[in-house]
Parts: C-alpha cells; structure tokens; sequence
C-alpha cells in the first residue's frame, strides 16, 4: 500500500469515528432531554418541595426577593438562588406550577452530566466520559433528585462544574482561573450552603498534595481571588440583612453557621447512624450498585497500576464519603455529590483500566449486573400480576394504562438489551468490557425512563393531596371565603396550592383558633387529621356544624398515612354566634 492510499484510509477512518461520535452525542442529548423533561410537571408536589413553591410565591407576591418567607413568616433555611432561579423561570413562562419549580434542578442535572462527561473525557478517554454520563443519567437516585424541586441538584450540579474547571485550567494557574474555581464554589454556595464549597476543594486536594501545588495557595493572586469569591458569597445576605423590615427576625449568615457550621459538629437533628453511607451508598447508585461493589473490589486489587489521574478518582471518593460520615447530621441525598464521581469510576474501570486481573473482574461485574437486569425486566413483566392479586388482598387499584406499560416497558426493554448485544457482537470490535455494556445501558435507559416518564406519572392518580387543595381552592376563590387559618402550623404545599393573595394565619393554639372563628366571618380553617386530636371538645363541636371538605382516603392506605390527610371547615358566619342564636331559639321554643 503506498503513503498517499495509507493516509486517504486514515482520513475515511477518522471520518467513520467523527460521524460516530456525533450520533452518539445526539444520542446521549435525546435520551437526557427525554428523562430530564418528559412529564416533569405531572406530578403534585411532594415534601420539601412545596418550600420552594411556596417561597417563589410569596416572592412574586411581595416583590421582595431577599427575604424569603413562608406563609408571611421569615424562613431563610436555604440560601437565595435556587429561589431566584425558579422566580426567573416563571417570569420568563408566566406561570409558577410544578414544572417550573422542577425545571432548574433539571437543567442542573444536565449540567452535572455536562461536567461529568466533560471530565471523563479530558482525563481519560472519550469514550470513558461517554460511558460515566450514561452511568450517572441512568442512576435512579440521580434521575429522581434531578426531578425533584430542591437545591440538591443545583448543588451537585455546581460541585462538578468546578472540579471539571480546576482539571481544565489544573496546569495554567492564573488570577482568572483561580478566580472562576472560586467563583463557581462561592455562587454554588448559595443554592444549598457550604457543602458547595467544602466537596469540590476535597476533592482536588488529593491532586494539590501530590503533585506539591499548595504552594500556589500562598500566592497573593490565589488570595485575592478567594476574597472576590468570597465578598460575592457575603454580599445577598449583606443586603438583606440592610433591607429587612423590622418584624423579619430571621438572619440568613445565621442560618449558615446553624445549617452548616453547627449542624455538621453538633446537629440538633437528622442524627443518622455512623455508618449510614455504608448503605445508603448502594442504594442511591441503583441499578448499577453491583458493578460498582465489583469495580472496587477490582481497583483496589490493581491499586499499585493505576494512572494518576485514576488514583486522584479513588482518593476523590474515599474522601467526600469521610467528609459526608464524619458529619454529625446524615441524611441519605446528603452524599449526592458523590454520585458522578462514582459513575466516572465505573467508566474508568470498564473502558480504559485493562491491568493483568482485571479481566474476571469486568466479566464479574458486567454479569451480576446482567442477572440484576433481566430480574429487573421480570419483575416488570411480572407488575401486572403483583397488582391483580394485590387488588384482591388489600384494594389496590390502579389504572388500567399501567397494566399496558408494564408490559410494554418490559418487552422494550428486553428488545433493546438483545438488539444492542447483537450489534456490538456484530460490530467486528472485540467484545471488551466497554462493548458489553452498552446492552445494560440501553435496558437501563429503557427502564428509567419507563418509570419516570410513564409509570409515576400514571400512579399520580392515587396521590389525594393536590386534589383536595385544589378543591379547596376552587371553594376559597369562588365565594367569599377568603380569611383562611391553618392548625397548627404551615404547610407549604397546601399554601402554594391554595394561592391566596395574602399571609394564611398559622393558629398555633387553641386559643388562637377560637379567636379566629369568632373574629372571622366568613372563614376556613385546615387541618391534618393528626391534630384533630389536640382541638378542645367545644371548639370541635362548634367545626363539626360546619361545611366539611375531607381529602380522600384509599382502602389500602396505612393508619399513619391517613392521619397526614387534610380537612378543612367553612362557615358563612360566626360558628360561636351561630351557636348562641341556635340556643336562643331553643330557649324560645321551650317557652
């Protein structure tokens, strides 16, 4: 073969690699924007969620965007910009509803697999940061946090953005890149706290020590900029704290030291077991929990070969989960950040560590997790008998279109999983660890995104709270109810659902709640179930007369569930008036 034939074959093969490479990232944008968005406002709020909600609300309310109250009252917990980026996106769309409070934590978690594969890719191979991306989008924990409208994807999506900074800028050291790294931290400390801060230079710090650059730390451009990183951080809560009406008695610096500083060396509460990571771990890294228990039992055995850049990987994880166990407060999502790092390690091992040993390992891990796989598209074939005998036993009900993409998310998936080991059987590569894979994935893709998009979304027909609220909307708005209290404290979904245009009162006691019904007319009050129980006999005789909207109950729902459903009374005039004309009539009548 002559050069000039040589040469025009590379040229095409390098052709044939870049035009692969495109439609796998097309790929791999479609099937994130599909799992990220599809059905992402279906659901009804749960939990911490509604604090979000509601804070924006009472935001767009008030017009005042730095003291963040819930139900009137100051509530600065959290830091200001995830607020302020679901405030954005409701001005931008005009609404404020449940996809506009999921939209930024789904677009952070865009971002953390941006920075994910983007990392991947510099430090080790394309196809490495390929396979960390589609091991970390196809991580349950993952998916559900990045559709869940809290901070915890905003802050893991800020961490990774700037460990993929310091590895990008790592060997040019200057004022603007450190600048930036410090940037990045400070402004991701404002979405959830310090932790923004503390996980990435943990992170770094393996590689800092080993390769002797603390030295650059001393430098007064490494100085400087760390004090612009920090004066951006100081100055929201600067302002606020200069602008805060007198009756705001809440601090947000204050808050910081007690959910951050203080909660880490002495927690008033989450007071999770010492070793709680050691298992919750596992379970936020399902499905693919197998493959990596095997893919650290296999770099650990191999530890004395590893490339630099893979040892920095170990250290990186070992750390964040020390820095994450030695925390006085543990909550399981608490560790999240932890999660790409992990999806990189698999990738590593999978499609770039080829040390003599390692090949049992890869087959090991690659087979329990196909085992786990097919268990996993049994079940979903299985779903529609588990829910026929279920019904028969406790009334379990649900949809119809359930039963249908059970069966239909099953048979795809085992579709998907033989179509693609065909092809890479068929590819004329050898058949590696990183080529056996890529069935897995494509199952993994099929499964997840069958539940997330389909499945949940259909179950969200038994979930009884946002009908009631909005039932209760619907009454409140339609006629001249509108003075509502809640007993005995706020619940921010409720409020957001309700969507008055001023403070609900919080009757904190029974008194209070007396006060409200003879001083209110007409008038609501809401409730759970649960503080029924602390209403004295007469203010509840006087409730019961009412007009009564219950939040349904399901035959299979627990005792505990239902003392979380809601009530709510109303009344066109004063129940303790009612009650005296009432008896006047009857002293009337026995005249």
């Amino acid at each position: 073969m002559t050069d000039g034939a040589a040469q025009a074959g590379v040229t095409i093969d390098n052709k044939v690699d870049c035009t692969m490479q495109k439609r796998q990232a097309f790929l791999f944008a479609a099937a994130t924007v599909l799992l990220m968005l599809w059905g992402l406002g279906a659901r009804g709020l749960w939990a911490a969620e509604g604090r979000w909600a509601e804070v924006v609300r009472e935001m767009r309310l008030t017009r005042d965007f730095f003291h963040p109250t819930i139900g009137g009252e100051p509530y600065f917990d959290k830091p200001l910009l995830t607020y302020w980026f679901r405030v954005v996106i409701s001005a931008v769309t005009g609404v404020l509803n449940e996809f506009t409070v999921r939209l930024p934590s789904a677009l952070a978690g865009i971002v953390a697999l941006w920075a994910t594969v983007r990392l991947g890719t510099r430090l080790w191979s394309a196809r490495t940061g390929r396979l960390a991306g589609w091991f970390l989008l196809t991580t349950y924990a993952f998916l559900f946090w990045s559709r869940t409208g809290t901070a915890d994807a905003e802050n893991m999506a800020f961490t990774m953005v700037a460990v993929a900074w310091y590895w990008s800028r790592r060997d040019r050291p200057t004022f603007l890149a450190m600048l930036v790294f410090y940037l990045i931290v400070f402004v991701g400390a404002q979405t959830k706290g310090l932790t923004a801060i503390a996980v990435p230079i943990v992170v770094v710090l393996p590689d800092i020590v080993a390769e002797r650059r603390w030295r650059l730390l001393l430098r007064p451009g490494h100085l400087l900029a760390l004090g612009i990183g920090l004066l951006v951080y100081l100055s929201p809560f600067v302002y606020a704290s200069f602008t805060q009406a007198s009756d705001y008695q809440s601090s947000g610096l204050g808050l910081v030291f007690q959910e951050n500083i203080l909660r880490y060396f002495s927690p008033l509460d989450h007071k999770g077991p010492f070793y709680l990571y050691a298992y919750e771990l596992p379970v936020l890294l399902l499905p693919w929990t197998p493959l990596f228990v095997l893919v650290a039992i296999g770099v650990a055995r191999c530890r004395r070969s590893l490339d630099h850049h893979t040892r920095w990987l170990v250290w990186a994880i070992v750390l964040v989960f020390l820095f994450f166990t030695l925390s006085g407060s543990r909550r399981s999502y608490y560790i999240l950040p932890i999660l790409p790092f992990c999806a990189l390690l698999m990738a590593v091992f999978v499609a770039w560590v080829h040390q003599e040993g390692t090949e049992k390992w890869h087959r090991r891990g690659l087979n329990i997790q196909r085992i786990v796989f097919v268990g996993l598209i049994a079940f979903e074939l299985a779903i529609p008998l588990v829910l026929t005998i279920s019904r028969r036993m406790i009334g379990f009900k649900v949809p119809l279109g359930f039963y249908v993409a059970s069966l239909v998310i099953g048979v795809s998936a085992a579709l998907v999983g033989s179509l693609l080991r065909r092809l890479s059987r068929g590819s004329g590569s050898p058949a590696g660890a990183a080529e056996a894979v890529w069935p897995l994935v494509g199952v993994a893709v099929v499964l997840l995104a069958g539940y997330f998009c389909w499945q949940q979304n259909i179950l969200e027909v038994n979930r009884t709270e946002r009908p009631f609220a909005r039932r209760l909307q619907a009454r409140v708005s339609g006629s001249s109810l509108r003075p509502a209290g809640v007993f005995p404290k706020c619940n921010a979904n409720i409020l957001f659902y309700l969507d008055t245009q001023g403070p609900v009162q919080v009757l904190t006691g029974p008194d209070q709640l007396r006060r409200f019904m003879d001083q209110t007319c007409p008038g609501v009050v809401i409730t759970q179930q649960r503080y029924t129980a602390a209403i004295p006999a007469d203010i509840a005789a006087d409730l019961q007369r009412q007009k009564t909207l219950h939040e349904d109950v399901r035959p299979w729902e627990s005792r505990s569930s239902r003392k979380e459903k809601w009530v709510a009374w109303f009344w066109e005039s004063s129940p303790a008036i009612a009650a005296m004309a009432k008896a006047k009539e009857g002293a009337n009548d026995a005249k």
